[in-house]
């Protein structure tokens, strides 16, 4: 059925309601087939039992997810998504915004809750039958508080942006032509979870705010997306992300036609784009956007590096710099630098912020990666740029490969051979995978704990400095920051505390990189080489002290 038919007719203004068009199927899997009634019957009563606080919404299952999301709006609240899904993360962001973790029992993901959250039980069982009186589908207004959503952290310390209504329901009406393309109703099988924007915009936004019909269940493995893909009416969908795809169009299965690929969350490589076609006879498309944007722009991989805007978005550049504005949005700066391409593309020239300057010299970040990747052998790796404060022989790159059966050695001689003296590692250093997070992104704090992993670094414990402590009012009053000489001496007794310590180690350098704020945790680590001890605390990932401690000579 088109989608400006009479039943389905694209409206002039996007539709505000919660559900559109009802009567439709928005989910299909596990449990059997739910209707837009069905689904707002089971949100208005998990609506009744939910505080009157948003909610970090802890479930993977999109359906689950997509409930508590509405479930939420229903209560006046508005939901918090965070890619990092460690409880004491999650616990400490639902504190930090007066909120609350909340899952649907079963789901996945319930079993990270933290000791304060709230499981309900899954609200569909009995809610609705078929014939029941309908219940409210409130129309929101577009400048309702949806969400707060959250960036991975993969260049620094995630940050927060406020996602409203309107924007949301509008970007997803001008992503129809790229995930629902075809006169039926689209399927959408997702492999990506549902609290990283790209989940949440393709999967819980599009099957609420258009007609499309999301398809449920495990989706962790190829034989999971395998299982999905047979339950799936067609034209079917596939949304993933390039680490996934690889899965995939390598593993062999039997796969029902599918109309399209869409990928996104990481650069997709030309060859990867061309196998996948051709295993999956089908077309693979990309997703350009950001947390801080949303989906902005596609493009067909193999059609050349040109992408093209969204209808509504309009592009500023200069100087290659620029900024992206959505409707119902506020112009955001790009990440990216950029070349127009015509009226409505662009090409992308590099990463704001990627060039590395070590001895004098430029590189980009994402070049040697590519540099990395690009030898026989290595299915997955990484450079690690040295932190901002490293000096001397602190102040080396690090370089991370998933090699099976190669030698680092060969390695870093095919690096040598291929990249300036200033920007070769020491070491490759072979591990068994890259801790990539659920769509696949290698995150600066992920690396640096990589780092210290391979490097023996022992994690020693935490230290945080009451906000009531007699030291704070007079050390820079009205805006207090934790002392360095008791940062100093928390990092010395959790190194104490682990049995590290000894007579006659002392302090020969410290440095403090970035200032505390009372009630920030700081975790400690030590690598121990000879009668060296470096001894590194970090918050949120970044370093905020270094020091190091030698044994005296005699002791």
């Amino acid at each position: 059925m088109p989608y400006d038919s009479p039943t389905f007719a694209r409206p002039a203004w996007p539709d505000l309601s919660l559900v559109f068009a009802p009567d439709r199927v928005l989910f299909r899997g596990q449990g059997g087939p739910v209707t837009g009634h069905g689904f707002l019957h089971a949100a208005h009563a998990l609506a009744s039992r939910l505080p009157d606080r948003p909610v970090v919404i802890m479930c993977r299952e999109v359906r689950a997810f997509a409930l508590l999301f509405a479930a939420t709006l229903l209560r006046g609240q508005h939901a918090i998504l965070s890619s990092d899904r460690t409880s004491a993360h999650l616990g400490a962001l639902a504190a930090r915004h007066g909120a609350i973790c909340a899952t649907i029992a079963d789901d996945p993901e319930s079993g990270h809750l933290p000791e304060d959250g709230l499981v309900f039980p899954d609200p569909f069982h009995g809610t609705y039958q078929p014939g029941m009186a309908s219940v409210p589908n409130p129309v929101l207004p577009p400048d309702r508080l949806a969400a707060l959503v959250f960036t991975s952290g993969s260049t620094g310390e995630p940050v927060g942006h406020v996602k409203h209504w309107g924007a949301l329901v509008a970007r997803s009406v001008v992503a129809c032509g790229l995930l629902d393309p075809d006169p039926e109703a689209a399927s959408l099988i997702g492999t990506v979870p549902p609290y990283h924007m790209y989940g949440f915009e393709t999967l819980v936004l599009q099957t609420l705010h258009t007609r499309v019909t999301a398809i449920t269940g495990p989706d962790r493995y190829p034989a999971d997306w395998q299982g999905q893909f047979e339950q799936a009416p067609v034209p079917r969908i596939l949304i993933t992300t390039p680490l996934q795809l690889r899965s995939l169009a390598r593993a062999g299965l039997a796969v029902p036609s599918i109309r399209r690929v869409v990928s996104a969350a990481a650069p997709l490589p030309d060859d990867l784009a061309a196998e996948a076609e051709r295993a999956l006879k089908t077309e693979v498309m990309e997703i350009y956007g950001a947390t801080e944007i949303g989906s902005v722009a596609t493009r067909r991989t193999l059609d050349g590096p040109c992408w093209r805007l969204y209808d509504g978005i309009v592009l500023d550049v200069a100087d290659g710099h620029a900024t992206i504005a959505a409707p119902g949005a506020a112009s955001h700066p790009l990440s990216d630098l950029v070349a127009r391409e015509g009226a409505r593309g662009f090409r992308l020239l590099g990463r704001v912020g990627d060039v590395v300057k070590l001895a004098g010299k430029r590189a980009s970040l994402a070049a040697l990666n590519a540099t990395l990747l690009a030898i026989d052998g290595v299915e997955d790796g990484a450079f690690l740029a040295p932190d901002e404060a490293a000096t001397g022989a602190w102040a080396r790159m690090r370089a991370f490969a998933v090699a099976p059966g190669r030698d680092p050695d060969q390695l870093l001689d095919a690096l040598r051979a291929r990249i300036e003296p200033a920007f070769l590692p020491r070491r490759v250093d072979l591990v068994p995978a890259m801790p990539r997070n659920a769509v696949g992104k290698l995150t600066v704090q992920a690396l640096r704990g990589l780092a210290d992993r391979t490097d023996g670094a022992e994690e020693l414990g935490t230290f945080s400095l009451p906000p009531d402590h007699p030291a704070l009012p007079g050390h820079f009053p009205g805006q207090p920051v934790v002392p360095g000489v008791l940062l100093a001496l928390g990092g010395l007794a959790c190194l104490e505390r682990a049995g590290l310590s000894a007579p006659g180690l002392s302090v020969s350098t410290v440095k403090f990189v970035r200032p505390v704020l009372p009630g920030q945790v700081v975790a400690f680590s030590a690598r121990r080489a000879g009668d060296t001890v470096r001894l590194t605390g970090r918050h949120d990932g970044e370093p905020v002290l270094q020091a190091i401690l030698r044994q005296r000579s005699g002791s």
